[in-house]
């Protein structure tokens, strides 16, 4: 779950319509389901409209998406030349490096078509609900394109709109995780996931992450690690038995989410990763233990709780924006896809970063405490986690 640098930034399309969607190409004067039903295809953005007693789609009109340069002069750039999985790094060189290629990545994506169906339930709470929409807006531009069966996002104000406007699609569920204050959430392990909104909050760009903004974009991208990976119906992360133990890492799965959750949430705000990333870091169980274990020993995740038995949150988001720094975000994805063909996390690793899972914990655990987090005192002992003496 849940800086900007002087470079272009992507803005989302704003939703003024209650109910929106984004799907595959429809033709004017044909029957449509919904009034006020939108759908944007090809760059034209279709209305449906009530003709007589018939709803149809509407001629369209021609939408324009841009890149908008926002550089401000407090706002410095990543070093010139960062070297991968360099040893001589901080916090800012590490978080700068990461975000200017999450950036340059993002650039490329603003013009690709999406089939993602957005529902929006009418709500008071209009400031968080903006910020969800505007997270999601965004998630479904930049990874729209990996859903082979599209994606489908519900944001509604009781649970009981929400539950149905899933069945509609096929799914029945309930909508009980407790996000944060005021904001729920469910999602299926493919396309779908849901929110129910119950009270307002602004963007705070220093405390990023209590408005629902990143949430969103981190549930939505584990939707996109299990398409990527075409690990939809199977396991996705290690379990500590035989049967994952070619998945991915839990601090990888967790991690990349987070990262992204972050990026996506502050590009849709045009604000700052790096102003809110000493709070993001923050969002931890307040035990000793959290964030003192070498990386290896957040691989695992068995039942039931986020720090079970280590919590991989922060971890890794660091350990993925040393990923993201030193290859590319790009690559970074890259490696879910490989593991579509290889089903290994190792060895798809090893193929797309150019070095082994091994020598990268090693790495990482050397600047770790250059990067914002603390030295290594407990390790992990099978699975009950015990203080280094």
């Amino acid at each position: 779950m849940k800086r900007l640098l002087a470079t272009s930034l992507i803005g989302c399309l704003a939703l003024s319509l209650n109910l929106s969607v984004a799907t595959a190409a429809v033709k004017p004067g044909t029957t449509c389901k919904t009034l006020g039903q939108t759908s944007t295809s090809a760059g034209m953005k279709y209305t449906c409209i009530k003709s007589g007693k018939k709803l149809i789609w509407n001629k369209g009109v021609k939408v324009v998406v841009k890149a908008t340069p926002t550089p401000t002069p407090t706002q410095t750039t990543a070093p010139a030349k960062f070297e991968a999985w360099s040893l001589n790094i901080d916090s800012k060189s590490l978080s700068d490096q990461a975000q200017q290629s999450f950036l340059s990545w993002a650039k490329e994506k603003v013009a690709i078509a999406t089939n993602h169906t957005q529902l929006v339930q009418a709500n008071t709470n209009t400031s968080r609900i903006s910020i969800l929409k505007k997270a999601d807006d965004l998630g479904a531009q930049l990874f729209g394109s990996y859903f082979q069966n599209g994606s489908l996002t519900v944001i509604g104000a009781t649970e009981m709109w929400t539950t149905e406007q899933l069945a509609k699609s096929g799914w029945t569920t309930t909508c009980r995780n407790q996000g944060m204050p005021g904001v729920t959430y469910c999602l299926d392990n493919g396309e779908r996931n849901a929110y129910i909104v119950t009270s307002d909050s602004g963007y705070d760009p220093r405390n990023p992450g209590s408005d629902g903004g990143a949430l969103l974009a981190h549930e939505f991208f584990h939707l996109v690690q299990a398409n990527l990976s075409n690990t939809i119906t199977t396991a996705r992360i290690k379990g500590g038995d035989d049967a994952t133990k070619n998945a991915f890492p839990d601090w990888f799965n967790e991690g990349a989410a987070d990262f992204v959750g972050y990026s996506v949430a502050a590009l849709s705000q045009n604000a700052s990763y790096w102003d809110g990333r000493s709070r993001m870091l923050s969002y931890a169980p307040p035990e000793e233990s959290i964030n003192k274990n070498a990386l290896a020993d957040y691989e695992i995740s068995i039942c039931c709780g986020n720090n079970t038995p280590t919590y991989p949150y922060n971890v890794g988001q660091v350990a993925t924006e040393y990923i993201v720094a030193s290859i590319g975000f790009q690559k970074m994805l890259d490696i879910w896809i490989d593991y579509a063909k290889t089903k290994n996390f190792e060895k798809s690793f090893e193929s797309v970063a150019g070095i082994s899972k091994e020598v990268f914990y090693e790495k990482f655990d050397q600047v770790r405490t250059k990067v914002g987090l603390p030295p290594i005192s407990w390790r992990l002992d099978g699975l009950v986690n015990k203080k280094i003496s």
